[in-house]
């Protein structure tokens, strides 16, 4: 019975291995950047890249294909904004990126990059029709696809630190790092000059769609070198994201209070009736 079982089971593997493998597309394309988030007015890199193995060139003659785009950026409404991305057309290479860079606009909301590849195929086939010698026939294809790729437009977070040279030196090309959440920033290196006692600001304007919450920065040397004597290294600042200043929690606590007051005093005020209390004397 065993044997049996483990038969089954080894003929069953053998026919899954057998079956053919579904939604693997010779048909190809895709849209990437390093972030999905840019600042207001930035540009940002983006990589389109179409691909199409449909078609074995060896097997046609006179084969030829051609794969062209139009790229356009979108604004929340479908409007397409002005300039938003450049080239906006062109040529691609079969199987080869082609960099497109994306103008944010000046105000903040939800974008998306619309790619439309256009693939027009051509080649020649011989139709026989039962004739050693048939016909050649050219025979012309057109294929379309879309992409898309959601960007936000956010305001920039502006980070400054002011560091002050205690030492007895100059220091150029200072490089420090922008740490948020004890995470360093990678873009955020930067290099300052500083004066024996000078002093200088560094700043940073971070893009990030992260949540409401409070966050604290910092700045440390690039190199890790000495922060004794510059001050302003490593002191942590706190800021928020969205409602930082629980004003409505303020304004309810002090309600509160108010009527808390009101009923002591109307309490403490209250006449008291004097029950058992002697008659004055005549």
């Amino acid at each position: 019975m065993k044997a049996v079982t483990a038969a089954i089971a080894v003929l069953a593997m053998l026919a899954l291995c057998l079956v053919p493998v579904q939604g693997v597309d010779a048909d190809y394309a895709d849209i990437s950047g390093d972030s999905s988030v840019i600042g207001v007015g930035d540009d940002a890199d983006f990589q389109i890249i179409y691909t199409n193995n449909d078609y074995d060139s060896t097997e046609y003659q006179d084969f030829n294909m051609s794969i062209s785009y139009d790229a356009k950026l979108t604004d929340s409404s479908g409007d397409t904004v002005s300039n938003g991305v450049s080239p906006s057309s062109g040529d691609l290479d079969n199987g080869v990126a082609q960099t497109l860079t994306v103008s944010a606009p000046d105000t903040a909301g939800r974008c998306t990059l619309v790619v439309e590849y256009t693939i027009d195929v051509s080649y020649t086939t011989v139709d026989e029709n039962g004739d050693e010698n048939g016909d050649e026939v050219t025979n012309e294809e057109t294929l379309n696809r879309t992409e898309e790729f959601p960007i936000r437009v956010v305001e920039p977070i502006t980070l400054s630190v002011t560091l002050t040279n205690n030492t007895n030196t100059d220091l150029n090309g200072y490089g420090v790092y922008f740490y948020v959440n004890d995470e360093r920033i990678e873009d955020s290196y930067t290099t300052v000059d500083l004066d024996e006692a000078g002093t200088t600001t560094v700043t940073y304007k971070w893009i990030t769609d992260s949540g409401n919450g409070q966050y604290e920065f910092y700045v440390l040397p690039a190199d890790g070198g000495n922060m004794v004597d510059i001050e302003g290294l490593g002191e942590r600042h706190t800021f928020y994201i969205g409602d930082n200043d629980y004003t409505w929690m303020i304004a309810l606590l002090v309600i509160v209070i108010i009527l808390l007051i009101i009923v002591m005093v109307w309490v403490y005020r209250k006449p008291v009736k004097n029950y058992g209390k002697p008659k004055s004397r005549r």
